[in-house]
């Protein structure tokens, strides 16, 4: 992996969480949860995502993702893309984009120890090629994955190592798909609040779906994720906030652990070309921030 620490100290300041301008106050809370802070990170190593790692010490740290961290073989076979990470005890999974004519997707996964596997899952008709992110449930054994456009499932993944459907040197079957009851339109980003709880990033600019564009989505599952069909209720929490005044920031990944969410958005160059990290916690809570790493 390379993981290269970035010093909480080097970056800017969180910042308190005050509106910017008038009549914007509705994009500081999304449902149940508050934002607290943000600071800026530089894009090239996060422009893509964030996840919560748990070491077997107990400690946490965020790593953050961007498309300048594919490694360069990834990149001359042909894998340009890197989504939105997820975590469970400890591993880390990591999903990568190939153009449409290689037919498959690339999920990478972390050991605890620093042993990196890779896993490929050829595409089934009808599966669009888009990887933009990979949500490990809390059982560990599975982990959803999404499509790109307005779309009305989410699909279901075995996890390499504990769920015995994943096979070394075998395609990475898909499972399962968790149909949507209604549909949502470019998610970048889910993670599990709850065995039964989604909390999704959408970089849906239009606002026929939802009251506005650029959701925070709270998706509630039937049951918790098993590997056979579930039923998915989106419900929209609130806006991804905008601090910038020269365009709409991307939405970019979503991170939900222990009472605390973070999400990315992506300036406009014209900005900057920086990452905005915000943090919410559940109304209520408190929580401190772990160390930055890439």
């Amino acid at each position: 992996m390379g993981a290269t620490a970035l010093l909480v100290t080097a970056l800017a300041a969180p910042a308190t969480a005050a509106p910017p301008t008038p009549g914007t106050a509705t994009v500081w809370s999304a449902g149940a949860w508050k934002l607290v802070s943000w600071r800026s990170v530089p894009a090239g190593s996060a422009d893509q995502g964030v996840a919560t790692v748990s070491a077997p010490n107990g400690r946490d740290r965020i790593v953050l993702r961007g498309d300048g961290q594919i490694p360069a073989r990834l990149r001359a076979e042909g894998w340009w893309h890197i989504g939105d990470p997820g975590s469970s005890n400890g591993y880390l999974l990591d999903a990568y984009q190939a153009r449409s004519a290689k037919h498959a997707k690339l999920f990478a996964l972390t050991a605890p120890d620093g042993r990196r596997s890779l896993w490929v899952h050829h595409t089934v008709p009808g599966e669009k090629i888009n990887n933009s992110f990979a949500a490990v449930a809390p059982s560990g054994k599975w982990f959803v994955s999404g499509e790109w456009g307005r779309v009305s499932r989410l699909l279901v993944f075995p996890v390499p190592g504990s769920n015995r459907l994943a096979k070394r040197g075998r395609n990475l079957p898909l499972a399962a798909t968790i149909t949507l009851t209604r549909p949502v339109r470019n998610v970048q980003g889910c993670s599990f609040a709850s065995p039964t709880t989604l909390i999704c990033s959408t970089n849906d600019p239009y606002h026929d779906l939802f009251r506005t564009p650029q959701q925070l989505l709270s998706i509630s599952l039937s049951r918790p994720v098993s590997g056979g069909p579930d039923l998915g209720t989106p419900t929209e929490l609130g806006p991804v906030p905008q601090l910038t005044g020269c365009g709409a920031a991307e939405t970019e990944g979503v991170d939900v652990h222990n009472g605390r969410l973070l999400l990315v958005t992506h300036q406009p160059d014209s900005c900057g070309g920086m990452v905005d990290l915000f943090t919410y916690r559940l109304k209520g809570t408190q929580q401190s921030i772990p160390s930055l790493t890439s």
